[in-house]
This record gives C-alpha cells, structure tokens and sequence, in this order.
C-alpha cells in the first residue's frame, strides 16, 4: 500500500511545452521513439521555476540544435493515458511559436529520430500527424495567439 506522499506516474500531472518552430514559410515536424510513427513538435517537460516560454526555448534547442527565439502561445490542451505515448501519462501542453534564427538542425538522437521542414498547409495533409498537431497549426495559420502569464 502506498503512503500518501508517494505518487505513482499515472497520478502525476505533468506540464509539457513544444515549439512550433518557424524558419520563413516553414514549419520544422520532428519524430521521437516516444511518440511511435507520428510527426508532432520538439518539446518536453516544464522544469521547476521555468517559465513556458523558456521551457520552449530550452527543450526546442536542445533536440533540435537551433538557436530559437520564442514569440507567443497558439495551442494549449492536454493528453491523459494517450495510447500514442510510450507510457501512461496526464499531460497538460502548451504549444509556442518559435522562431529559428539558425538553419542547420542537429538532431538529438536520443530523443528525436527524423525531422521535415515543410509549409504548414503541406504539414496538414500527413497522414501521420498527430492528433491535434493540426488544431495548432491552423491557430498559427490563423493568427491565433492565446495570452499566458501576466
């Protein structure tokens, strides 16, 4: 029997954030092990005292080898037990819009196993995004920009 401060995974909420990361009229799609055959954003957990725009930055450069500047929100949403993901999860994300302000991505290996630079009206014809990969990428279309923090 558990104590009452001991929490398995599948009780902890977990705050994520990806970047959408532009480079003129397109959109950088990453694949990881983590996520099976689906192409979706860089991103990962939000560390303590982390702001969700540093966060972006942070987890955006460090699997993709780019130096990224963030802009604004234009997804918020979140995944509980999400057959797709390698293992239970309650994930509670937040999609920003970065900025690459370098050209060469440098995959990390470890996490992330193939990338495509493509216009996000092209991204939104894959067969293999996932699943409200293209709910975010229509906000950017449209210009939506959702208001965090102060």
């Amino acid at each position: 029997m558990k104590n009452k401060k001991e929490k398995s995974n599948e009780e902890i909420l977990e705050v994520v954030v990806s970047a959408l990361i532009i480079n003129k009229d397109k959109i950088l799609l990453i694949k990881s092990h983590k996520w099976g055959k689906f192409y979706l954003f860089p991103g990962g957990h939000v560390e303590h005292n982390e702001t969700i725009f540093e966060a972006a930055k942070r987890e955006g450069e460090e699997e993709t080898g780019l130096t990224l500047k963030p802009l604004y929100c234009v997804g918020v949403g979140e995944l509980i037990n999400d057959p797709s993901y390698y293992r239970k999860a309650h994930l509670v994300y937040f999609h920003v819009v970065c900025r690459a302000l370098s050209n060469e991505v440098k995959l990390d290996n470890r996490k992330l196993n193939d990338f495509i630079w493509m216009s996000p009206k092209e991204a939104l014809k894959l067969s293999n995004l996932f699943p409200g990969i293209d709910k975010t990428i229509e906000n950017y279309l449209n210009g939506i920009k959702i208001r965090i923090g102060k």
